[in-house]
């Protein structure tokens, strides 16, 4: 039951952590264009609050390449207007392989910016110890939790780098283009090893890994959809001030 509530969990922050990225980085950019009425500094400001979860997502990008002995080349860190609207903040040249390379290097930014918002919540805000508080229930300890990671050291710059690395480590458009590709070559070989046999003794190996692995992707995520909520209500705000007081509305 607890593996079911966990995955169950998986698959309701995932959409809601797609949703919320669009939000914020639409919503973030209308702000302060209203704020400084130019696209061009509007978007380079945009990277600049960006920027150290653009340098983690580029470079997980690279980190994959090779570590699985793919090629790579042109990195480029910098706003980049593309077509249809489309801003882009970082990209890396990679080179033509596999689609199961290909998609495992499109993932990339999700795995190790998850990773890095989990070092963050464990070690820098302690977000176990406010987990296990709102798991017992007790509004005393829950408060106690709360009051103390406010006090955290350099709590505000720990949930701007969340916030930074949370709103960049979704893969891009380009970088899911492989993974039908990946997940038909998946099915194949899952349904060879079925009829092989060999899918029992790969479950019982897998059977501790992958819950463990899906509880703490659940952690990072819950932590990434707390940050993101307290910043999209700030944008909502300022968004919502700034439209007053200059009496223009961004449509979007």
């Amino acid at each position: 039951m607890p593996h079911l509530n966990a995955l169950i969990w998986f698959i309701l922050t995932f959409p809601l952590l797609l949703f919320l990225k669009s939000w914020i980085n639409q919503h973030l950019q209308g702000m302060v264009l209203l704020l400084f009425r130019s696209e061009d500094a509007a978007s380079l400001l945009y990277f600049m609050l960006l920027l150290p979860g653009v340098l983690i997502h580029e470079g997980s990008h690279w980190l994959m390449a090779k570590l699985l002995w793919v090629p790579t080349g042109k990195f480029t860190i910098g706003v980049n207007h593309k077509r249809g609207d489309r801003l882009e903040l970082g990209s890396i040249r990679v080179g033509k392989v596999d689609p199961i390379r290909s998609s495992l290097i499109g993932l990339a930014p999700l795995v190790g910016g998850s990773l890095v918002i989990l070092l963050i919540g464990r070690w820098a805000l302690d977000v176990e110890a406010l987990a296990k508080a709102f798991q017992g229930g007790e509004a005393n300890y829950i408060i106690a939790e709360l009051w103390g990671a406010l006090h955290v050291p350099d709590f505000w710059l720990w949930l701007y780098l969340v916030f930074a690395i949370s709103n960049t480590m979704l893969p891009s458009a380009s970088d899911r283009r492989s993974w039908p590709s990946a997940l038909i070559f998946l099915g194949g070989l899952i349904a060879l090893l079925y009829f092989t046999g060999w899918v029992p003794p790969l479950r019982s190996r897998l059977t501790g890994l992958l819950p463990n692995a899906l509880s703490h992707l659940n952690l990072a995520f819950t932590l990434t959809l707390t940050v993101d909520v307290v910043f999209a209500l700030l944008i909502l705000l300022l968004e919502t001030l700034l439209t007053r007081l200059t009496g223009w509305k961004v449509k979007y």
